[in-house]
């Protein structure tokens, strides 16, 4: 079973649009040194529509390189793309580097039927032996998962599920169908809204984009949470959810580039059509005492880079 404390996280690009290999590399491995768990690579966060095949393989490579000094720590690639050709290259590419998991959005833009996104999935599992998640995220890719469609998936080999919507009656459905029923079958949300209420119900896997900019916050509420100290879970999860909502300002890729410039950390570039406010902007500083707060309020060590924007 996957577990932790999971981060979609962004891919830094330099200012001519290049993929900047250093500040990705050392952004993957600040995270890990704080806590987290696995990575979630070339998601919607990490911009993987932006990029071209080649360079979504190239972040594989580099997560590799990094996961590899942290034992224990994990790599869950996003290899969906539009069509099903490049969406299983992707898938075994990634297995031959060498990752626990892969996860994959059903084919974006065009409006398809059950059938045709159960058969992309269908090739997607028998092109690797390693395990395929499926990632429900409609606001994306104008597919929206149905318990029916799970059921037949599963009967093809699918690991789990990614769920982001989080509708609570299609997730506890079908969450407890696979504890009832006993399916090798697991649920890992993808957002920390909701941690604690789908962790009672056996949920132990989340990918929060907290992760990017704040994973201490992240760290010590799953840690109170797995330990049974209910009340400073409950706190942390106060915190973390007025954090989360102040940073919902604008698309989130663009926030978590943001938030690290708050910290003083050199965050690159986002990917072109993506573009950061100039530092000028007084919403950087706003994001810095907001997350000083939260940090003081959980009793937390705020620990800050030197490239600070928020002096600018």
């Amino acid at each position: 079973m996957i577990q932790g404390s999971i981060v979609p996280n962004i891919t830094i690009f330099a200012e001519d649009g290049s993929l900047d290999r250093a500040k990705t590399q050392w952004h993957m491995r600040w995270m890990f040194q704080h806590g987290v768990d696995g990575l979630f690579l070339t998601g919607s966060y990490g911009a993987g529509p932006l990029m071209s095949i080649d360079e979504r393989v190239e972040v594989y490579r580099m997560a590799k390189e990094v996961a590899d000094e942290f034992p224990g720590k994990f790599l869950l690639p996003h290899v969906g793309c539009i069509d099903t050709e490049s969406t299983v290259y992707l898938a075994r590419q990634a297995e031959k580097i060498g990752v626990v998991a892969i996860g994959a959005v059903p084919p974006f833009y065009y409006k398809h039927s059950d059938d045709v996104v159960v058969q992309y999935y269908k090739e997607i599992i028998d092109a690797v032996k390693i395990p395929v998640f499926a990632y429900n995220n409609p606001e994306t890719s104008r597919f929206t998962f149905s318990f029916k469609t799970v059921q037949r998936l599963q009967k093809m080999g699918l690991a789990g599920l990614k769920d982001s919507p989080l509708n609570v009656g299609f997730i506890t459905r079908v969450a407890y169908d696979a504890q009832v029923n006993n399916k090798d079958f697991q649920v890992i949300i993808g957002t920390s809204t909701g941690w604690l209420p789908f962790y009672y119900m056996g949920v132990r896997a989340c990918i929060a984009g907290m992760n990017n900019w704040a994973p201490e916050i992240m760290t010590a509420m799953l840690k109170w949470t797995f330990e049974g100290n209910d009340d400073m879970a409950k706190k942390a999860y106060v915190v973390m959810m007025d954090l989360s909502a102040k940073l919902h300002f604008t698309d989130s890729t663009i926030a978590s580039h943001m938030a690290l410039y708050a910290r003083g950390f050199d965050a690159g570039y986002p990917r072109k059509p993506m573009l950061l406010p100039p530092f000028t902007d007084p919403k950087y500083k706003e994001i810095r005492s907001d997350i000083m707060a939260a940090f003081e309020t959980l009793g937390l060590e705020f620990t800050a880079g030197t490239h600070n924007v928020t002096e600018a």
